[in-house]
């Protein structure tokens, strides 16, 4: 699959900008429905981009050291991250207007959104947004456990929050 790299495009995107190789722009995403975020599987990698390789999008920006320093300096693109962080709480039933009957639809073994969490939670760290992954990641725990998700998912999430971030970022 095709990546992006080119620091212009994924900054520029970032920030507010431009729109995605498929013509969405950062605010486009942020106001979709929550049932057009749940068909979607390609938006989450431009809202959330990760430094690996992803099998659920054509085209999707892949971090470099030198991207995700350039974009930790701007408080533009670093408030954006927040703001699709508090969205995907929103759609995850998890934010401030928590919402047993969204967290049932996706606090489910296998369930693809379970995925789309580890992704937040690694992505809100490579952009040192500690206090944000920390809160999400409470959230999403809290709501797992409650529903009694498997041990292999909280593994999963408990990875993504605890790891060395940095050891497989592309040079």
């Amino acid at each position: 699959m095709p990546v992006i790299t080119d620091k212009d495009i994924i900054l520029n995107f970032l920030k507010g900008g431009y729109p995605d190789t498929y013509s969405r722009t950062y605010e486009f995403m942020l106001n979709l429905s929550d049932n057009e975020i749940e068909r979607s599987h390609t938006m989450i990698q431009w809202l959330f981009p990760l430094n690996e390789y992803s099998k659920h999008a054509d085209t999707y920006p892949i971090l470099t050291r030198q991207i995700t320093e350039l974009a930790k300096q701007d408080p533009i693109i670093l408030n954006n991250i927040k703001t699709a962080k508090i969205r995907f709480e929103k759609f995850l039933g998890i934010g401030e207007d928590s919402d047993i009957n969204k967290q049932r639809k996706w606090c489910r073994n296998n369930n693809h959104n379970l995925l789309r969490i580890t992704r937040i939670i690694r992505c809100l760290r490579l952009f040192d947004l500690n206090e944000e992954a920390t809160d999400f990641y409470n959230k999403v725990t809290k709501a797992a456990n409650y529903f009694g998700l498997n041990t292999t998912t909280l593994e999963y999430w408990n990875k993504a929050y605890i790891d060395d971030i940095w050891k497989s970022l592309q040079e």
